[in-house]
């Protein structure tokens, strides 16, 4: 624990250094405890240190990441709306199938009656569910379609 402590410590003295001069002094004091690092001498058997700079800070070239990290955040809206645009293409498909599905099976429910008086009863109730099915497919359509022109526009506005 003490030596994490000092070199801690040290560290410190060090980042201290470096901001005030290009040279500072360090005790370094050995105990039975452990080492410690202070400013000042902590006892008789302190050891001083010098501390010098031999090279000044350099520091990197200035580099502006704005537009780069538009550029990123430009690509991750486009494929998000891409994939939900992918995502209601998808419905749209499903939507066709549940309706194909739900007509195959009016129409399976005709082919099954056999008197003549039951298929007239059963026809006029067949067309009445189709229509029913075709009304709610179209607007179930015309929603997802909607959602689909309202992101292509999205994506479009975001292409370069």
């Amino acid at each position: 624990m003490c030596k994490i402590i000092n070199l801690i410590v040290t560290a410190c003295l060090f980042c201290l250094s470096t901001y005030t001069s290009a040279q500072a002094t360090y005790f370094k004091c050995v105990t039975p405890k452990g080492t410690t690092f202070s400013q000042f001498p902590c006892s008789d058997n302190a050891t001083s240190h010098t501390i010098t700079a031999t090279e000044p800070k350099q520091t990197g070239k200035e580099i502006n990441y704005t537009k780069q990290l538009n550029e990123l955040e430009r690509d991750t809206v486009i494929s998000n709306l891409e994939a939900e645009l992918r995502s209601n293409q998808h419905k749209l498909a499903i939507l066709l199938r549940e309706k194909d599905r739900a007509d195959f099976k009016q129409q399976q429910r005709l082919n099954h009656i056999l008197s003549a008086d039951d298929k007239k009863r059963i026809s006029k109730d067949i067309r009445n569910t189709q229509k029913k099915l075709d009304k709610q497919y179209k607007k179930d359509k015309a929603l997802i379609e909607k959602r689909i022109k309202k992101l292509q526009k999205k994506i479009d506005a975001y292409q370069p």
